[in-house]
């Protein structure tokens, strides 16, 4: 091994070490009991600093395509503030194996909230009267129903929030926060504002109302925000006064995170670097403009073609049994067969140590990305269900990921970036066109700002030039996981 490879191993083992450190010192002074069961499976975070004490504990509920992992930063902020946080995995997310149903609504997804709260409150540790509620997205309706079934409930909180009957008077003492950079929900929240009297009132009344637009924050990224967390917190110690044991804490498991993919990041690197490739005949490439079409008319014609099926009825967004996922694989698969046999690369067998060189770059992201994340924004253990239509989604987006390698393959440093951003201004072009044609897909638009990351990670972790097999392979597997994990069970 060289010194340099030795050098950047150690900083990847240092960065992943932090990263770790830091994640699990977050739960420090935190009792956490899983209760995953149950239906829904339920969460529970009250702190462990004080006193037993039955304190006011807090519903928090997610979004659409999200899961209680996902809330974990106001959960964690509002328990080390010394509350009792409550959250659950709504049905056909997370570890919740019920699928959901296409048309379920706040009034159908209410009974997991009431069923949530039933089981933390047998463990004795919930106190129903001192009772707030805490959703975002998808959950902000069902928090706003919430606390208009139940008057009882004493404060209620909805993050990016959707459309919703709300009064004067209920639910009490209600405060919406919106992202600076989601203007359609910032216009629906100020909609919701006005019905419910506009801003002010009394909060031991019950009647406080407060719109907090939190800048430079979109759909995804006001949940890892210091100060939507702050405010939240505020807010309910407005409400029922400053908790006993309370801790000045702000999550910043987002930054320790990034710190750990660029430690696994490394060490992927410096391990495939490593491992000898025999000499390859330099093959010539198409021209560039060449590739170029290839890549994008498989993505266009792919959008245009499913279009096409779902106008004689077939349910695409359904397909193997995943809500809007199950576009999202198909549309890989028809986008990658369409671009390779325009571009027709040479297909290679796939030699050994190419095939290692792409399981050690997918399980540098598994781990980094996945595993690591765990803890912050997603549950990555994949269910049963989950877990055998791993491998066929992995197969339907290996030629898409294929192309893309064999046609940046002999690209410089540079080149590689320019593939990277023509690739994810490819997708999200393409997926922008499939939401314009077909709305019930309207969910992929909150999540297009991730995409170039998730690709950008996959270039960084290992290039082409170590093997078109590796990097499709790699990029294949990893994606096919990642949808795995977030899109809800149909």
């Amino acid at each position: 091994m060289s010194r340099k490879n030795a050098y950047l191993l150690i900083i990847g083992l240092i960065f992943i070490s932090m990263s770790v450190w830091q994640i699990y010192r977050a739960q420090t002074d935190l009792t956490i009991i899983y209760l995953h069961s149950t239906n829904p499976p339920v969460t529970i975070i009250t702190p462990s600093n004080a006193p037993p004490a039955i304190r006011p504990s807090v519903l928090i509920a997610h979004g659409f395509s999200g899961s209680s992992v996902l809330m974990r930063g106001f959960a964690f902020t509002l328990a080390h503030a010394g509350y009792t946080t409550i959250s659950w995995d709504f049905q056909g997310h997370g570890a919740n194996s019920l699928p959901l149903n296409r048309s379920s609504q706040s009034n159908d997804l209410l009974q997991d909230a009431e069923s949530a709260l039933k089981v933390a409150d047998a463990t004795g540790l919930i106190d129903t009267q001192h009772l707030a509620i805490l959703g975002h997205s998808m959950g902000s309706g069902v928090a706003l129903l919430y606390g208009i079934t139940h008057p009882d409930t004493s404060a209620t909180i909805a993050i990016s929030p959707v459309k919703q009957t709300v009064t004067p008077t209920q639910p009490r003492n209600l405060l919406l926060m919106v992202g600076s950079l989601e203007p359609q929900f910032v216009a629906n929240a100020n909609q919701l504002i006005s019905s419910a009297g506009g801003q002010g009132g009394d909060l031991t009344r019950g009647t406080a109302r407060e719109l907090d637009i939190v800048p430079n924050v979109e759909h995804i990224s006001i949940l890892f925000s210091p100060q939507a967390h702050s405010t939240a917190c505020s807010w309910l110690d407005a409400t029922f006064g400053p908790q006993p044991g309370a801790l000045n804490y702000s999550d910043r498991w987002v930054l320790w995170f990034g710190l750990g993919i660029l430690g696994f990041t490394l060490l992927a690197n410096t391990s495939i670097n490593m491992i000898s490739s025999s000499s390859q005949i330099m093959i010539s490439q198409k021209p560039l403009w060449y590739r170029l079409f290839a890549i994008l008319g498989g993505g266009i014609v792919a959008t245009i073609i499913l279009w096409l099926v779902g106008l004689i009825g077939a349910k695409l967004d359904q397909f193997l049994g995943l809500l809007v996922g199950g576009y999202l694989i198909i549309w890989f698969g028809v986008a990658g067969l369409i671009s390779l046999l325009i571009n027709r690369p040479d297909i290679p067998n796939p030699r050994i140590r190419v095939l290692i060189k792409g399981l050690i770059a997918f399980a540098a992201l598994w781990l980094g990305v996945g595993l690591l994340g765990n803890f912050v924004w997603l549950p990555w253990l994949l269910i049963p269900y989950r877990f055998w239509i791993w491998i066929p989604s992995a197969i339907i987006l290996i030629p898409w990921f294929f192309t893309v390698g064999s046609v940046a393959k002999q690209a410089k440093p540079a080149g590689q970036l320019g593939w990277w951003i023509f690739q994810s201004i490819t997708i999200l072009l393409s997926l922008y066109l499939s939401i314009m044609l077909n709305p019930e897909l309207g969910f992929l638009f909150i999540i297009l700002p991730l995409v170039p990351v998730m690709i950008g990670l996959h270039m960084l972790v290992i290039s082409s030039k170590h093997g078109t097999w590796a990097s499709g392979m790699s990029g294949a597997m990893f994606t096919a996981w990642l949808i795995l994990a977030v899109f809800p069970l149909q």
